[in-house]
């Protein structure tokens, strides 16, 4: 599985978790963007990370 398609799992999965997070997307191969339902965005440092490492980090900068 590619890193694209990765993150969209993961997106779908954070979206059905009905947290305050309205979308994820992969800025570039080393950065995830996580849009929140206030309209606030962040990025997240993906850089050189398994699929386990971006959940962590992901749901590290999700709260």
């Amino acid at each position: 599985m590619e890193k694209k398609e990765f993150i969209k799992v993961l997106e779908a999965t954070l979206l059905c978790a009905e947290l305050d997070i309205t979308g994820l997307s992969l800025v570039d191969d080393n950065t995830v963007q996580i849009t929140f339902k206030g309209g606030g965005k962040r990025r997240v440092n993906i850089e050189a990370d398994s699929y386990g490492a971006i959940i962590q980090d992901v749901m590290a900068h999700a709260f």
